[in-house]
């Protein structure tokens, strides 16, 4: 080899040298440029926040939530204070050994406080969400608390927040209206974020608390708190900038709470059914009660207490999350029989004095069907008070053909039956009002049709469905004559210092119409029923005149029937009116009635208003003994 080639050579050698240097100080550039740009674009957000908290923690500082009153200003719902474990996934460094020192803490009776698995699986969740702060466990002693305080060097990124929780003072009497809370679902949680919740926060599930959420929830507020190297709290920062939270406002509705404890007081645990009492000069519900029922405080309690009595209520059989005052549909029975009346007399069809040709003897024959009466011996011949008042299928099966299905249920509609009342609740169900064109259209498939003797089943309130709520605003407006309201529970909105947000003034849904002279004829055909030996006399009240409509409505699912009533007092010039369900309980002068005279007696004997109207009563009752010169001139009250 020449000394040429040689040194070529040794050239060639040293500029692969040179090359190869030059591809690893070009690959060492690479990777610090792409640990650049992990650290200063792709992690970003999170050096950031690092950076920005490194000494202090941004804090939400959470709104107290508005309470709820009844209309007297008794408290309904209120908040208590409740401890809370959370964990920031981003401030966890070591997360086997937190999780390992959380299993350590056990309570007063020496039970482990987490369950390892469980508190694994929260703690892996929650670095999905890394910045937003996760619940652990909620609802903890102060114990608890003093030994995660005590111990927070050995957990970091644990923390302990003072919360308050839902606390409903009447318990079952009035879950269906007041509701529940609950945690926001994680898959709701991103269409929410944008309306201010935060991870974890509860919201209103059912009743006034969904109804109302925007009012009862107020607007969080945030600071900056000082916190030492292991996250422990050292207190707000002075000098950053503070967000007060803004609480919640509170409601106060048309429900009277003792009002309220009688109607559930008054209704048999054993059977199933809804109370519904209204002012019928408003629409204002004074009380609503659905059985059988939950006691909302049960949603209150920590996550597995919540979750086992949630597991236990939504499986039950007899369905006790259901209003039945809102979403249960009956047949209306003999309760209709006052729409019936009504329909005879307002299309002039009927007169107060009117008799069937047929009189009642206990059975009626249309065709090839023989229809009964409840009387198996019969009523005889009655006119349409009387009817009315002796609650006779054998009449009424002879209105229905006289007058027909549209007929009635254009005085029907006239009440909204069938429809919703548009109360201020979730969730109201319409019910369904039979007829030709709507039974030919719902039983289609089944291939029945509409038959003329069907207008006897509809006469008597037995081929349509009802709410308790439509039943009891039917004769709220029956018994006031002229308006038909819509009924409502939000009376009025106050902020936290009292002063009036928002009134809610009754609005109607229509006026009647009708003439003095029939309404005058509904009212003694109603009084009758209730105090002249008809059907619904456990419903008196002595000194005010009740009046009122009892049914028995067949039920497919059962063998007895379902057991109703409806009525208002004082029948001449009345202020509240009341419905009651009570499924397969059997006759409604038997069940329905005797819970509906318990609330009356109350109401008139307890409550301030209904007092001094039973006192005006007595006060006439006792001027009409003595009449001119102490002579008895008859009644005053007639």
């Amino acid at each position: 080899m020449s000394i040429s080639s040689h040194y070529n050579d040794e050239q060639q050698e040293r500029l692969n040298k040179s090359i190869r240097l030059v591809i690893v100080l070009s690959c060492l550039f690479l990777v610090l440029l792409a640990r650049l740009v992990y650290l200063q674009v792709i992690q970003a957000q999170l050096n950031i926040r690092l950076s920005q908290e490194n000494g202090m923690q941004f804090h939400i500082i959470k709104a107290p939530r508005g309470l709820i009153f009844d209309r007297n200003g008794k408290v309904l719902t209120r908040n208590r204070p409740s401890y809370s474990i959370y964990v920031l996934p981003y401030k966890l460094k070591n997360r086997a050994s937190v999780i390992n020192n959380l299993c350590k803490i056990r309570d007063f009776e020496n039970r482990p406080v987490f369950d390892s698995t469980e508190l694994a699986d929260l703690v892996h969740r929650a670095m999905w969400r890394r910045f937003d702060a996760t619940r652990l466990k909620e609802d903890v002693s102060m114990e608890i608390v003093s030994i995660i305080e005590e111990h927070s060097m050995d957990l970091p990124g644990i923390s302990v927040e003072t919360e308050s929780r839902r606390e409903y003072v009447l318990g079952p009497s009035a879950f269906h209206v007041l509701g529940y809370m609950s945690e926001i679902p994680e898959t709701q949680f991103d269409s929410l974020k944008k309306d201010g919740y935060h991870y974890g926060d509860m919201i209103g599930k059912a009743g006034i608390e969904k109804e109302y959420e925007n009012i009862l929830r107020g607007k969080d507020g945030q600071e900056y708190i000082e916190v030492n190297a292991y996250g422990k709290s050292l207190g707000p920062i002075s000098t950053m900038p503070r967000i007060e939270p803004i609480a919640g406002n509170n409601i106060y509705l048309a429900i009277d709470i003792d009002l309220q404890k009688v109607a559930c007081d008054s209704f048999p645990s054993s059977l199933k059914g809804a109370v519904v009492v209204l002012d019928l000069r408003s629409g204002e519900v004074l009380a609503m009660y659905s059985c059988p029922s939950v006691d909302a405080n049960i949603f209150s309690q920590a996550t597995s207490l919540r979750a086992k009595n949630w597991a236990t209520v939504s499986l039950d059989p007899s369905q006790p999350l259901n209003n039945r005052a809102t979403c249960g549909t009956y047949p209306p029975g003999s309760t209709f029989k006052l729409i019936s009346g009504v329909a005879g007399l307002a299309s002039g069809k009927l007169t107060p004095d009117s008799r069937m040709p047929m009189a009642c003897r206990g059975a009626f024959r249309f065709g090839a069907r023989t229809a009964h009466c409840w009387k198996l011996d019969g009523h005889g011949y009655l006119d349409l008070i009387g009817a009315e008042k002796m609650s006779c299928d054998i009449y009424f099966y002879q209105v229905g053909l006289r007058l027909g299905d549209e007929l009635i249920n254009q005085y029907a509609a006239v009440f909204n039956l069938g429809q919703p009342t548009g109360v201020d609740l979730p969730q109201e169900r319409g019910g369904w009002l039979s007829g030709e064109m709507e039974y030919n259209k719902r039983f289609k498939a089944r291939g029945w049709v509409w038959t003329k003797g069907l207008d006897m089943d509809l006469a008597i309130g037995q081929a349509q469905l009802m709410t308790p709520i439509q039943l009891a605003n039917m004769v709220g407006a029956l018994g006031n004559g002229t308006t038909l309201f819509h009924p409502f529970l939000l009376k009025e909105v106050r902020s936290g210092d009292g002063a009036v947000v928002e009134w809610k003034t009754p609005s109607a849904i229509r006026s009647l119409g009708f003439d003095s002279s029939l309404i005058v004829t509904m009212h003694k055909a109603m009084l009758e029923v209730t105090e002249a030996g008809g059907t619904g006399g456990r419903a008196q009240v002595q000194g005010i005149p009740v009046g009122g409509k009892t049914g028995s409505a067949q039920n497919p699912q059962g063998q007895k029937t379902h057991a109703l009533y409806a009525g208002c007092a004082p029948v001449d010039s009345p202020t509240i009116a009341i419905a009651v369900v009570a499924e397969n309980a059997g006759h409604g002068g038997t069940i329905a009635a005797p819970i509906a005279g318990a609330v009356f007696r109350y109401y008139f004997g307890n409550n301030p208003e209904g007092k001094k109207i039973a006192r005006d009563y007595a006060a006439l009752a006792e001027a009409d003994k003595k009449g001119p010169k102490g002579k008895n001139k008859g009644s005053a009250l007639q």
